[in-house]
């Protein structure tokens, strides 16, 4: 009996510990500047694109992030408002977020994908300040009927660089290296498309998340099937 309990506990703080982690990092509801930018929904600023708060395709209290971008082919939409979440590492596998599409891409391209800025403060390090890391995974807009999709994610994996290409966000973020980035100094969502054909989306309830590996949820089944099996054991 004391083991089962044992076992129980260990499920529920499992249970709880994704919830916290599945809180919003991102919900747009403040407009404020982020350093020495424009006041935008919680600190995000355009680069080569227009960003504003808005109502359409909110899916975590009342607002969203517009996101338009004209004729530009690569651009960006970055804030320097880092939540502790993105300066917890190790643990933060992906970027989850709900994105709302409008009218279906006009062309053959359009991605969205990640880039975090860091400072490399170790000691022993480099001593540099906003070194630049972008990530391969990119999620595909072009194609997709309109309308809002619920949990989608990008994984932070994979580094394409500059900094430390083929490492993962955990590898480059941490306290341990002298070449670590210690700090998360800026995020930006990226969208790279075809030039001169324009697109809107509307993103909201972004969080940094830990997404279990495949063998941590096959073991946590297990379990639950154990305790299933005791308890009609017992019970017989």
């Amino acid at each position: 009996m004391r083991h089962r309990l044992v076992c129980v506990a260990t499920m529920v703080a499992i249970a709880f510990s994704a919830a916290a982690v599945f809180a919003a990092d991102y919900s747009f509801e403040v407009v404020a500047p982020s350093g020495a930018n424009p006041p935008g929904p919680d600190g995000f600023f355009g680069l080569g694109a227009t960003v504003s708060q808005d109502t359409i395709g909110a899916t975590d209290l009342l607002h969203s992030m517009k996101y338009d971008v004209g004729v530009g082919g690569f651009v960006g939409a970055r804030t320097e408002i880092v939540p502790p979440t993105l300066n917890n590492p190790p643990g933060v596998t992906d970027v989850m977020f709900d994105i709302t599409i409008p009218a279906t891409y006009a062309d053959t391209f359009a991605n969205m994908g990640v880039t975090i800025f860091g400072h490399a403060l170790n000691p022993g390090g480099p001593g540099t300040f906003g070194n630049q890391v972008q990530f391969l995974n990119e999620y595909p807009i072009a194609g997709k009927a309109p309308g809002t999709y619920l949990n989608q994610k990008i994984n932070l994996g994979t580094s394409v660089g500059p900094y430390r290409p083929g490492e993962s966000f955990n590898q480059i973020f941490g306290p341990v290296d002298p070449n670590d980035l210690t700090v998360a100094s800026a995020f930006q969502f990226y969208i790279n498309k075809n030039v001169l054909t324009p697109i809107t989306v509307y993103i909201d309830n972004v969080r940094f998340v830990s997404v279990p590996e495949p063998a941590t949820l096959g073991l946590v089944g297990m379990g639950a099937v154990v305790l299933g099996a005791i308890g009609r054991r017992r019970r017989g």
